[in-house]
């Protein structure tokens, strides 16, 4: 990677830190010429920490030669935060069988999360969050009959998506009864179709979590889903390298299960072949993943890769580096800002790269925000 294009645009701070999660993932030895001389360690540290990915760093330090190694104080930063993430893994993945136990005669699959790390090299390194759950609609009702009385706290629900946020003490969990997006209705008239036809076939894949066997979602479901979960965050309120990171290393690990014909008419039906091909030159030139491990891979939309990560640099794990909220303004006057940031800015400042997703997805949200503000929401 030392002549690509991808050092020739970075800092060296943020060349290092590609450099070390490169080789966390892949298990390769980083460059040794931009690590010779002074290393900040604290700098590269707080961009992991930024983009959620301090374990596969650690682990890319791990793989430095010995007279590269940090002193162990610059490395106290990353096992600390190591250890809390792998204990924190255990947590969940003890937890899961519980859920599935409670659910088991409703149809429910693991999606994203707990389920994506078993494909990482080193599960308990990737940063955790929460446990989601995706069933049909018409069994939405039912699975918060059984879970929300066993809950310690329950968030509020977003009753048009089929959405509950839940909390058994320090553990939250989403129950999902449609992976709508509030992006673009046909992208999400699409989609449900996808889910239908998961859950009317049965089709789903079996993993094994916390000593129990768990449902999850077919690759090639998983496959667009776990994109579309990150497109949702890009094109809102922002989002890191840890959810894109989850979408190469599944498709990388599963591309022998993913069907290309299927999984392109899909894409093209969804209007998301582009988005798919862009965001995969990227996750090639920038996270190292080779390219015949990404299907339907292509590096004719590489004027695009710088945009990307200054967006994710700039916006941190699930835009954490953006502030939003303007709790000083009278109530009208904080939901018409909110409004034009959430729609107009958010849907349309990846213009330039994407102009015909940008205008879609612009046109759904504004629909779908007249609509709130026009509730008082």
């Amino acid at each position: 990677m030392a002549g690509s294009r991808i050092n020739r645009g970075l800092s060296l701070r943020e060349r290092r830190f590609f450099a070390l999660l490169r080789s966390g993932i892949w298990n390769t030895v980083p460059e040794r010429d931009i690590f010779s001389g002074e290393v900040d360690w604290n700098e590269i540290y707080q961009l992991a920490a930024a983009q959620a990915v301090v374990g596969h760093v650690t682990d890319g330090i791990n793989h430095l030669p010995s007279d590269l190694m940090p002193e162990a104080e610059d490395l106290d930063p990353f096992l600390g935060d190591m250890m809390g993430t792998e204990k924190r893994n255990h947590q969940l993945n003890s937890f899961i069988p519980f859920l599935f136990k409670a659910l088991h005669d409703i149809p429910v699959v693991l999606i994203k999360g707990q389920g994506v790390a078993l494909d990482y090299p080193e599960p308990n390194r990737r940063q955790p969050g929460d446990i989601d759950l995706l069933l049909q609609p018409s069994d939405y009702d039912a699975a918060k009959e059984i879970l929300v009385p066993k809950a310690t706290a329950v968030g509020k629900e977003m009753r048009p998506i089929y959405h509950q946020g839940l909390f058994y003490r320090s553990i939250e969990v989403e129950i999902h009864g449609s992976i709508q997006t509030l992006m673009s209705p046909a992208l999400d008239r699409a989609l449900a179709l996808l889910q239908n036809e998961m859950f009317a076939s049965r089709d789903f894949s079996e993993v094994e979590i916390g000593g129990s066997i768990v449902q999850v979602p077919n690759a090639g479901f998983n496959a667009i889903y776990i994109l579309v979960h990150f497109l949702h965050h890009y094109w809102s309120s922002g989002v890191g390298l840890r959810q894109l990171l989850d979408w190469t290393i599944f498709i990388s690990s599963h591309k022998r299960d993913i069907d290309p014909i299927l999984l392109e008419e899909r894409l093209e039906k969804l209007g998301l072949k582009r988005i798919w091909q862009t965001f995969a030159g990227f996750v090639h030139e920038y996270l190292g993943c080779p390219s015949e491990k990404l299907p339907l891979w292509t590096d004719k939309y590489s004027s695009a890769y710088g945009h990307i990560w200054k967006y994710l640099l700039k916006s941190g794990n699930f835009g954490k580096n953006q502030p939003r909220e303007r709790k000083d303004e009278p109530y009208l006057m904080r939901k018409i800002h909110s409004f034009f940031l959430q729609v107009v800015y958010d849907r349309l400042r990846h213009f330039p790269e994407f102009p015909r997703e940008s205008i879609r997805y612009f046109a759904g949200a504004f629909r779908y925000g007249l609509g709130r503000l026009a509730q008082g929401e």
